[in-house]
């Protein structure tokens, strides 16, 4: 590669998100080993103004390039208006922004896989049918979102039985904190229902409505998807574990793929518009063994 010196951007969607903070540590890692690299790191902390005031940074520093991982999709448009002008290319990090090179999960298959192994365990656990199918989105990560959580229900849909009216959908958020406070209300709500789908965005509101479950006493009612497997591993092997599966985009390899894609634009080269990291789907029955590195 060239020794021409860049400053890269990378404004990460939520430090306090352990997937996001994952992605960032991997970038740091990967910027590290090309000294003619000098890597500026911002947090939108989950916030509109935030993450447009870090582009007006990156805009200000004259960044060489910037990547923006933001998780409200209708600001993408406003972030990108400002870079431009600049002439500042863009990665755009699992959420899409307009006219920008994307890095992320192939969203339809990442959720398909989560809902066909939810559909699988309720064909062993309960007879092949649900009664209630919770639904926690993210209203703010607009087609991202709708395609993973969509894909989910229909790979539920495919491998077992339920009522399509008898979908609630309930904006998670993202955090755990969130979800856990959020979820309160179905529980309350279907208290006589004891066999819930819960279909998730991620691990972490998947966290937040398995914890309050547990607390209201409801934890066998439920059986649980998220996404990302960053947090699913560690409740797995718990004693009446309801994670039932996630899928691994590997967060950790994210910086290297950042990296690689990022300089290959800076030295003019030409590369996909779209760069899709294809999921693993990771469940209470194969987890050991995607640990070990086996194929599952």
């Amino acid at each position: 590669m060239s020794d021409k010196a860049y400053t890269i951007g990378f404004a990460n969607m939520c430090e306090s998100v352990p997937f996001s903070a994952t992605v960032r540590a991997g970038l740091e890692a990967a910027a590290a080993r090309y000294p003619n690299v000098k890597l500026v790191v911002r947090d939108n902390d989950l916030n509109n103004d935030q993450a447009l005031a870090n582009a007006h940074e990156f805009a200000e520093l004259g960044v060489d390039l910037a990547i923006i991982y933001h998780i409200d999709e209708r600001m993408g448009a406003n972030i990108r208006s400002v870079l431009i002008r600049k002439r500042i290319p863009i990665i755009a990090v699992d959420i899409p922004i307009p006219m920008t090179v994307f890095f992320g999960i192939n969203n339809q298959q990442a959720g398909y896989l989560a809902g066909a192994a939810l559909g699988q365990w309720v064909q062993q656990h309960w007879d092949g049918a649900v009664d209630k199918v919770l639904v926690m989105t993210e209203q703010r990560a607009l087609s991202a979102i709708r395609t993973r959580i969509a894909s989910a229900v229909q790979g539920l849909a495919d491998t077992t039985r339920f009522n399509q009216d008898h979908i609630f959908y309930l904006d998670g958020g993202t955090h755990q904190n969130t979800a856990y406070a959020r979820s309160e209300s179905v529980f309350k709500l279907w208290e006589n229902v004891h066999r819930i789908a819960v279909i998730c965005s991620n691990d972490d509101t998947a966290m937040g409505v398995i914890t309050r479950a547990r607390e209201l006493g409801r934890q066998e009612d439920i059986a649980v998807i998220g996404q990302g497997a960053n947090l699913a591993i560690d409740e797995f092997p718990k004693p009446g574990n309801r994670f039932i599966a996630s899928t691994a985009y590997y967060p950790e390899r994210y910086g290297e793929h950042l990296m690689g894609l990022a300089l290959r634009m800076l030295n003019r080269e030409r590369v996909p518009f779209e760069n899709l990291i294809q999921p693993v789907a990771v469940t209470v029955d194969n987890y050991q063994a995607w640990l070990r590195g086996e194929p599952v």
